[in-house]
């Protein structure tokens, strides 16, 4: 028989599968109970808003002398 292939599998259906245990990511990609209800469970991998705006800042100023300096005015 066909084993499936990526196409084929889902998430969701995990999540209603009793033998979800045994899918190695089973807890983070196929939640289930209350544990989960209202949590972010991706929290590690987004970015802080406040990280990304210091770097935009330092690359302003970064821009901004180099501006000046090609302009001959003072940085």
């Amino acid at each position: 028989g066909n084993r499936g292939g990526r196409d084929q599998f889902s998430w969701d259906k995990v999540k209603d599968t009793r033998d979800r245990e045994y899918y190695l990511g089973n807890s983070v990609r196929a939640p289930t109970g209350r544990w989960q209800a209202g949590r972010d469970i991706f929290w590690y991998s987004k970015e802080r808003a406040d990280q990304n705006q210091a770097e935009i800042e330092k690359l302003k100023a970064q821009e901004a002398r180099a501006l000046a300096e090609a302009l001959g005015m003072a940085p």
